[in-house]
């Protein structure tokens, strides 16, 4: 859907804050409800997907959802092709980085 190939953090906290809301009495989705406030549910799942303490099990998770979802998933990483786009991005905001610490360096 929507060019998706893999189930992400953001993915799985609003699909479940959309059960919560299905879950709950209230007739219209609203971000803070009477009996729920919605966006902190959402922003709390969000925390709990960044906490390092979590990583290994939100990776176990995310490779479990991506099999459900998405049959033919593989968590294998595939770097970029040598010449690519993102390669020349990546090696440009490198240079600038490294540029920028260089003249930092020089004002200090």
């Amino acid at each position: 859907i929507h060019g998706m190939t893999q189930v992400t953090p953001p993915s799985v906290a609003y699909i479940s804050t959309q059960v919560q809301f299905s879950l709950m009495s209230s007739p219209v989705f609203s971000r803070m409800d009477t009996v729920m406030d919605l966006e902190w549910f959402y922003t709390l799942l969000l925390e709990l997907f960044k906490d390092l303490d979590e990583k290994k099990e939100v990776d176990e998770l995310l490779v479990w959802w991506n099999r459900q979802i998405f049959p033919t998933y593989s968590n294998v990483q595939h770097p970029p092709m040598r010449n690519s786009a993102l390669v020349r991005i990546q090696e440009r905001c490198a240079h600038i980085k490294t540029a920028g610490n260089t003249l930092d360096a020089n004002y200090q």
